[in-house]
């Protein structure tokens, strides 16, 4: 029974030295890595070698982790459980081999979990330099001997899913963009990496899947100046707004033709006879509701063009982004020396949040810590509160969202909701749960 005991928890330690290595190779610092493999450290290059061909790496970890915890389940289920069926006749009789087994499940599934994941992923995630160095070598020797085993299993995993249209990869079993950002939200939470940093990873990470048309400012909120403005009226209302950039429209709001640059109407002021408005227009891009800010944001730096009108389905102007609002979704709100404090938003002393029915869903839900549901309809905090409603609500109107908050409508016309008092679960004014849809 002792020699049966220390081969299984040897097998559950190798487990984890798979399932800490995957955590470490991927979590070890770049930097570090790179400086020891230009003073050509070989543990150092057997990371940087792992890193560089990750569909074999995680192959490797994968099929280790898989074969080892098959390995200990079969072992203690046909040597300690049939030694421990004796002790335990004389309690459950004929029962003792099931009653065996599932003490060995029970023991070997916790073993698993505890020495075979948490413990290794969590010092793997807080050592991860001296993990990653240390397991290095072996596991890229490993991978080089499995690599027929890798073609193998990936080929017969296509063959079956040919079937259904599809193809996989060892990397995309092992690493979907939820685990990774799990990953870096635990690697916050330990330590392992800065608080901060963590928080904008999470964000660049979902940047793929946010529309531009949940950050933009919406055509009735836009300031823009005339095409044929003159540089007396260009001056004052730059001045008026405090912008830096400002679209220009032509003959109609939905025709906009570019954007001027605060610091290039200076030279109306200074060259007025020789510079007019058109001479200074710099061209924007046109983008749909439905783009998302990560495609929207590379082409932006791609053109180095700062402000985006976002076009709806009929090619009219639905709203405005720049280049500004897409990269405050990654890094937060950036305000600059002549920004006031945003007021939009303003907390109460029964705890409830007033805010305006045009500001942006996901604005509310990241500065509440809320959850709600961002659709087409529903990009807006009036537009949420028409979605649950199924029509413009009136003045007073209390509706029940999802996750336990309450919308009261303070504000609205027959056509337009202006203001919502929000009631977070447990607040004095929220539904309660009884009256809930």
């Amino acid at each position: 029974m002792p020699l049966e005991l220390a081969i299984l928890l040897g097998l559950v330690l190798i487990n984890g030295l798979f399932a800490g290595a995957e955590i470490a190779v991927l979590t070890a610092a770049k930097s570090t890595v790179q400086q020891r493999s230009n003073a050509r450290d070989p543990r150092a290059l057997a990371v940087s070698a792992l890193r560089d061909q990750p569909e074999r790496f995680l192959a490797t970890v994968q099929i280790g982790i898989t074969v080892v915890g098959a390995a200990a389940a079969a072992f203690g289920g046909a040597s300690i459980a049939r030694d421990l069926t004796p002790h335990l006749e004389g309690t459950f009789g004929t029962s003792a081999h099931e009653v065996a087994m599932v003490i060995v499940v029970a023991g070997v599934s916790f073993l698993s979990l505890v020495l075979g994941e948490l413990v290794p992923k969590s010092l793997a995630l807080r050592y991860s330099n001296g993990y990653a160095f240390f397991i290095g070598r072996p596991l890229l020797a490993l991978s080089r001997v499995m690599r027929p085993l890798v073609w193998f299993l990936t080929a017969s995993s296509n063959l079956v899913l040919r079937l259904f249209g599809d193809r996989t990869s060892f990397t995309e079993s092992r690493v979907s963009r939820d685990e990774l950002r799990e990953l870096v939200q635990e690697a916050g939470k330990v330590g392992a990496v800065d608080h901060k940093s963590s928080e904008i990873a999470v964000r660049a990470l979902g940047l793929g899947d946010v529309m531009v048309a949940e950050l933009m400012v919406r055509r009735d909120l836009i300031v823009a100046i005339r095409e044929n403005a003159s540089p007396e009226e260009v001056q004052r209302v730059l001045l008026e707004e405090g912008h830096s950039r400002m679209p220009v429209f032509g003959e109609d709001p939905d025709r906009v033709v570019g954007y001027v640059v605060a610091r290039d109407v200076l030279a109306l002021a200074w060259e007025r006879n020789l510079i007019a408005l058109g001479d200074i227009i710099r061209p924007l891009l046109y983008v749909p509701v439905t783009a998302r800010v990560s495609t929207v944001l590379r082409e932006m730096q791609a053109k180095r063009i700062q402000i985006a009108i976002v076009v709806d389905e009929h090619g009219g102007t639905a709203g405005l982004v720049t280049i500004e609002d897409l990269v405050e979704e990654v890094v937060g709100d950036i305000v600059g020396e002549h920004d006031l404090p945003d007021e939009s938003l303003r907390i109460e002393q029964d705890g409830s949040a007033l805010v305006p029915g045009w500001m942006p869903t996901r604005k509310v839900n990241r500065a509440l810590d809320t959850a709600f549901p961002i659709a087409r309809e529903s990009m807006t905090i009036a537009g949420l509160c028409m979605a649950l409603a199924l029509t413009v609500p009136v003045v007073g109107s209390r509706l029940a969202a999802p996750g336990g908050a309450t919308l009261e409508v303070v504000d609205a016309s027959p056509r337009r909701v202006r203001m919502v008092r929000i009631h977070r679960p447990g607040d004095p004014g929220a539904l309660p749960a009884t009256s809930r849809t």
